[in-house]
């Protein structure tokens, strides 16, 4: 299906890699806001960092460098607004409002877009080049970021299946403000089962499809944007279905535990791109986190 002489322009690569870039840097830094806001950074004392700012905010002041009132208003406006969604936190007891309910669901969408849009990147560079033969013998092709687009509103979904649990959680006890698990055995029970999934043959398929993409696309192909979307959308539901319990373990470790969702956008990468060992990969990390569930418990 695809001629290997016909390489994508520079243009359409640039495209590519721009879009995914701007997805990355805006998910990142809504994660790492949250993260600066609830103190989860690793390595970091933000108590420091605020200190700084109330110095550098002094000293501007003391140079003369004020603002008049509407511009201060406007500005105190969207910084409220900001630090609401970064500080956001789940409310004390049963006492949730849709506004609670949509900043978790948000919270986990963006967190989903972070971690998983970067082993989505071989797909994308395939399909660019198909759609570039396709320029060439004159047939329709269409935008690869509508692709990305219909494979995030995949993790989009989980996210929004994801969030009703954590509700669940919260509401009953389960954990505690800061998102983590109140008992140890809930920890122990989410890694167990995760790291049972990573031997199971539903693991294995989806693991498959995701580390084939020219025979997902030479299988599953669709002309135009629509079609293009609906790959994205299938390619997607299969990441889904290959790493949902390895995401689980947020609910183990902390929501916003930000040093395990980095480890966990590391797994995911490399766990896509071990083509040579994907089972010794697999099983490995399957084996790390049944024994980490048992020790929590011992």
């Amino acid at each position: 299906m695809i001629d290997k002489a016909i390489q994508a322009p520079l243009k359409d690569r640039m495209i590519v890699y721009v879009g995914v870039a701007i997805v990355l840097m805006f998910s990142w830094l809504y994660i790492l806001g949250m993260g600066w806001h609830m103190n989860t950074l690793p390595f970091t004392d933000n108590t420091t960092m605020s200190m700084d700012m109330s110095q550098d905010s002094m000293s501007m002041k003391d140079n003369g460098m004020e603002m008049n009132k509407q511009e201060m208003k406007d500005m105190n406006q969207e910084s409220n607004m900001i630090t609401e969604v970064l500080t956001w936190m789940p409310p004390m007891g049963n006492m949730w409002a849709l506004t609670d309910f949509f900043l978790l669901f948000m919270m986990w969408a963006v967190m989903m877009i972070a971690m998983m849009t970067p082993s989505i990147l071989p797909m994308l560079m395939l399909y660019t080049t198909l759609n570039a033969r396709k320029k060439v013998q004159g047939q329709e092709s269409a935008s690869t970021m509508i692709l990305l687009a219909g494979y995030l509103s995949s993790w989009v979904l989980f996210s929004l299946f994801i969030t009703f649990p954590q509700y669940f959680l919260h509401t009953n006890g389960f954990l505690n403000m800061m998102m983590e698990p109140i008992h140890a055995y809930l920890a122990a029970f989410v890694l167990v089962l995760a790291g049972i999934y990573q031997f199971t043959p539903y693991k294995d398929a989806c693991l498959n499809v995701c580390q084939s993409p020219l025979s997902f696309l030479t299988n599953n192909w669709q002309d135009g944007n629509f079609g293009a979307f609906i790959i994205g959308y299938k390619h997607g539901f299969y990441c889904v279905g290959c790493c949902w319990a390895l995401m689980l373990t947020l609910f183990a470790l902390g929501v916003m535990n930000i040093l395990w969702v980095i480890v966990l956008t590391v797994f995911v990468l490399f766990e896509k791109v071990s083509y040579n060992y994907p089972l010794i990969y697999r099983r490995a990390v399957g084996a790390f986190l049944i024994m980490w569930g048992l020790v929590l418990v011992v």
